[in-house]
């Protein structure tokens, strides 16, 4: 396989990575209750901490409005909770509470031993390819959304 040949490979797959990936998301959303909206309001909860509604706005790109939806329906499931912010009482934080979950099966629990099944075949070497590869990926895909967004 030449070169272009195997770029034209590398966009076909990353575009079906993309894709499955988003068809995860929205079954794992779906088997708990959840909109794909409020499980990637979830996962800015549970990966960067607690955040006032203006983030999650912001980070989520969506309205005021959509975002006390988002987390009404959070808070509805049991997921997450609003407490006051101590240094504004206008203001509420929203926090993630998987404890909500119970004892439900993680959605995600099976496709995160299949990929450390797979990453446990590769080196050290290919480990930090990849890694570098995906901090890289992330990086021009939000900027490449940044932009998208600034046309509109």
């Amino acid at each position: 396989m030449d070169r272009a040949e195997a770029l034209r490979r590398l966009a076909e797959l990353s575009e079906a990575d993309a894709t499955s990936t988003a068809l995860f998301q929205q079954a794992a959303a779906a088997g708990y209750g959840l909109g794909i909206s409020e499980m990637r309001a979830l996962s800015i909860l549970v990966r960067e901490g607690p955040q006032s509604a203006g983030a999650l706005m912001r980070a989520l790109h969506v309205t005021s409005g959509a975002v006390t939806g988002i987390v009404d329906r959070l808070v509805a499931r049991g997921v997450a909770r609003r407490e006051p912010d101590p240094d504004d009482r206008r203001r509420i934080i929203v926090t993630a509470d998987l404890g909500g979950f119970g004892s439900e099966e993680n959605a995600y629990a099976s496709i995160g031993a299949a990929f450390a099944e797979l990453y446990a075949s590769y080196s050290d070497d290919e480990i930090a390819f990849l890694a570098r590869h995906l901090a890289e990926s992330v990086r021009i895909t939000a900027e490449e959304t940044r932009k998208l967004r600034g046309a509109r």
